[in-house]
Parts: C-alpha cells; sequence; structure tokens
C-alpha cells in the first residue's frame, strides 16, 4: 500500500512540474524554456558556487531606498524573477511568484534556496555594501550587468535624488530588446570549414598551488588602480585593458618562475554574443581565449607583445572559430539531454568538474555605466568561492579599474608580482590585505540524494 501511495505522490509532483514548465519561462509569455547555455554549471556535486558583484558606496546604503528601486527595476527584468524546476535531470526556467527582497545581511544566501525565495539571483546589502549574487547557470556576467545598472540607478534616484539616467542602461516601462531571452545555444551553426582556423595547445605551466587540495575557504586582494593612468599607458603600447593586465601578470609569473618549462597562459573569459547573432540574450554566452606567453614573446618590447596579443584576441573572436567552439559545447549539451536522469548527467559533468585551466584565469566584465552617480560609489567587486589555483577578475567602474585576485591560497606573491610589473610602469594603485571568504554553494538540489 505505502509504494501505492508513494506512486500517486510522484505522479502529482510530477504533473504540477510539467504544469508550472508549459506556463511560463524567462516571461510570463515564454514556455518549456529548458536551461541549455548553463546547464553545465548544474551538475557539480556539492552545488555552484554563487557569483557576487559587490557595489560599494561612499554612504551607508539604506534599506527601504534600496527596495523601492528593486521593486522598480525588476519590471524590466523579468527573467531574473525566476526558479528552475529540475523534471528528469533537466530543468526548466519559471516564473517565481515570490518577489524579490533586499535583506539586511552579511550572509549571502544559498541560490535556489528557500531563504531566498529560490530565486537564482539574491540581493542584500550591509553597511556601505549591496550585493548582487547570481547563479551561472542563468547568466553570466555581461547578462547581470544591465541589471546591476539598471539598481543602481534607481537606488541613487531614490537615496540622492533626481538625476540623469546614464546613457545606454535600461529603463523600467522599457520592452526588452530583441532576443533578449534568446538561449544561443539550441542548435549548430554553420561556419565555413574550408578556413584556417588558429589552434592552440592546453598544455601551459601549472602554479604549484593548482595542485594543492581544494579547501572551502577562499582568499581575495583587491587592487584599485586609476584608470586614467591605466588607459594612458594602454594608449601607449597599443594595448586594451585585458591586455595590458595579462601582460603584466604574465611578466610577474615568468620573473617568479624563471625556469618555466611551458607556455604561461592567460585563459580569458570570451563573449560569444555578436558570433552567435544574439547580441542582446541575458543568458551564459562565454568560452575562454588564450593568450600565452614564452620565451620568445617575452624577449620583445611590451608593444610587440601587445601587437601579438591583439592579432591572438582578434583570431580567437573570429565568427567562424566561435562558432565552431561553440558547437563543441552544444555537442556536450546533445549528449546530456540524451540521458534521463539528473544522476546520470552528473556522473558525466563530474568529469569535467576535476578539470583546470592552467595558468589563471581572467574575466575583464568592461565599464559600469553610472553616469553621475560615479561620485556616490567607492567601488565594485566580482567574485565568488571555489576557484582552483588563480583568478583575476576586473571591473571598470567610474574613475578606477577594480580588481579582484581570487585564490584558493593565502599567498599574497601573485598579487605582490603584479603590483612590481605596475610600479615598473609608474602605475599607481591602493591595495587590500588578505580577504578570506566563501560564497555558498546552491540549494537547487538535494546533493546526498543526487550521488
Amino acid at each position: 500500500m505505502g509504494s501505492v501511495f508513494h506512486d500517486l505522490y510522484d505522479m502529482l509532483k510530477r504533473n504540477e512540474k510539467e504544469m508550472l514548465i508549459s506556463r511560463s519561462g524567462s516571461t510570463t509569455d515564454s514556455r518549456c524554456e529548458k536551461i541549455r547555455s548553463g546547464q553545465s554549471y548544474l551538475y557539480k556535486r556539492c552545488g555552484m558556487e554563487s557569483e557576487v558583484l559587490e557595489i560599494r558606496f561612499r554612504s551607508r546604503v539604506f534599506g527601504a531606498q534600496l527596495n523601492q528601486a528593486l521593486l522598480i527595476a525588476i519590471k524590466r527584468y523579468p527573467y531574473f524573477n525566476t526558479r528552475l524546476v529540475e523534471k528528469d535531470g533537466d530543468f526548466y526556467i519559471v516564473q517565481n511568484e515570490q518577489g524579490l527582497t533586499a535583506k539586511r545581511t552579511k550572509k549571502l544566501a544559498r541560490l535556489g534556496h528557500i531563504s531566498c525565495g529560490y530565486h537564482l539571483i539574491d540581493v542584500t546589502y550591509f553597511d556601505d555594501s549591496v550585493y548582487i549574487s547570481f547563479h551561472h547557470a542563468l547568466c553570466d556576467g555581461r547578462g547581470i550587468m544591465p541589471f546591476v545598472e539598471t539598481l543602481v540607478y534607481y537606488y541613487c534616484v531614490q537615496r540622492y535624488g533626481s538625476t540623469p539616467a546614464p546613457e545606454g542602461i535600461r529603463l523600467a516601462g522599457e520592452p526588452l530588446l530583441p532576443g533578449e531571452t534568446v538561449d544561443p545555444f539550441l542548435k549548430e551553426y554553420d561556419f565555413d570549414q574550408s578556413k584556417e582556423l588558429i589552434g592552440f595547445s592546453r598544455d601551459a605551466f601549472a602554479i604549484p598551488e593548482i595542485g594543492l587540495p581544494k579547501q572551502s575557504l577562499n582568499y581575495r586582494y583587491e587592487l584599485q588602480i586609476p584608470a586614467s593612468r591605466f588607459m594612458q599607458v594602454c594608449k601607449e603600447f597599443h594595448a586594451t585593458p585585458a591586455i595590458l593586465l595579462a601582460l603584466l601578470m604574465n611578466r610577474g609569473i615568468a620573473n617568479m618562475y624563471p625556469d618555466y618549462d611551458r607556455p604561461i597562459h592567460a585563459n580569458i573569459a570570451a563573449d560569444m554574443r555578436d558570433a552567435l547573432d544574439a547580441p542582446n540574450t541575458f543568458k551564459n554566452c562565454v568560452r575562454s581565449m588564450i593568450l600565452p606567453y614564452d620565451r620568445e614573446l617575452a624577449a620583445k618590447s611590451l608593444c610587440e607583445q601587445a601587437s601579438e596579443y591583439r592579432r591572438l584576441l582578434s583570431a580567437q573572436r573570429d565568427r567562424d572559430f566561435c562558432r565552431k567552439e561553440a558547437n563543441a559545447m552544444i555537442g556536450l549539451f546533445d549528449r546530456l539531454d540524451h540521458l534521463d536522469s539528473y544522476q546520470e548527467k552528473q556522473k558525466i559533468m563530474t568529469f569535467f568538474e576535476g578539470m583546470t585551466l592552467n595558468t589563471y584565469i581572467i574575466s575583464y566584465l568592461g565599464r559600469m555605466k553610472l553616469g553621475e552617480n560615479a561620485a556616490h560609489i567607492d567601488g565594485m567587486h566580482l567574485y565568488n568561492s571555489g576557484t582552483t589555483g588563480l583568478g583575476i577578475n576586473m571591473i571598470a567602474c567610474g574613475e578606477s579599474f577594480c580588481l579582484d585576485f581570487k585564490q584558493s591560497f593565502p599567498s599574497d606573491k601573485y598579487v605582490k608580482a603584479f603590483r612590481e610589473e605596475l610600479e615598473t610602469l609608474g602605475i599607481g594603485y591602493q591595495a587590500s590585505g588578505q580577504i578570506p571568504f566563501i560564497t555558498p554553494c546552491d540549494s537547487i538540489m538535494k546533493r546526498n540524494e543526487a550521488g
């Protein structure tokens, strides 16, 4: 008799899921919207760690004004007022009946948990900081940034008085852009298969810390660099901010390990939206580009090195190259689609979970649109725990570039090496001490049942 009730319960739960999935998606008009672009982040054994954008104001954050701003801003972004429904190991986006509320707390919520209304983003605040946590399965940094810009604008209106909206931000009441909710990984892409495309070996120098046992606690070091001076040096050597960052870190690592026997790789997160004809999508749409540094390149001038990196980035942003890379990712997603349960999909993804990118990772989020409200903001930081080895996040915010060195180890030797390279070029900075931190894993599934 117990099995009959259990089977009946399972049938009712399945019917409920199918009903929810058929009624909405990223918007109320969407239907049956399965996550494809970010699904590789949904099968980690312990859950995916939250990505956190911290906006640090020059004065204390007022909760009433922040919640009013959130209420206004979220109207423009219905796809962030959502939750996930799991069926047969696949995950679908549905509208969330619970609204988002900004809470005053130092503790970050587990995304997908009842404590944050099962949302995949969460907004909290404490003292002078606002924290926007988001799940990489839902969106990437470029996908969340327009929402953050809109939220900050409306908060500043509520908190400091009316100011002109910064050029290019999205306002409440405006319609979604064409293709804003499209998933760019639903089908394979045509590309010129006769074209000779650039190729790289993934065999690269590994910093010794990559091999250390993984710890729950991570560490950050913050740097704030005057944008005017950093851009002046970029122009002097015909470099972009990301290229200059990579070159200085690569040179610092080469000086630390003069006997390096393989190329030093800066793995840079690259946006594929334009190549996939999805320029406005909020969904995850990134891959990794490589900027190698070997002894031949090290012997060249900084200007020559920057020129070589511009060439390499251009080749890796090539439309056909990106489409070929996207097809490889789609092949993995198709393979997952043919499996019938969460446990089977998780077994496949566990193999990828142990893989690392040598030597380190860079993510440059670009410039935050603040307009006159830049005067109210001291800085902006992006970080997440779960790092293996070294990662560097950079954001242009107001009159500064804000960098976060996020690490799985406590030593400050890499940020010191980078600072020495800045000093060589006469670039000033403000530096923090060591910041131990944890961003929590999601609570989308009960992992003790999933293996």
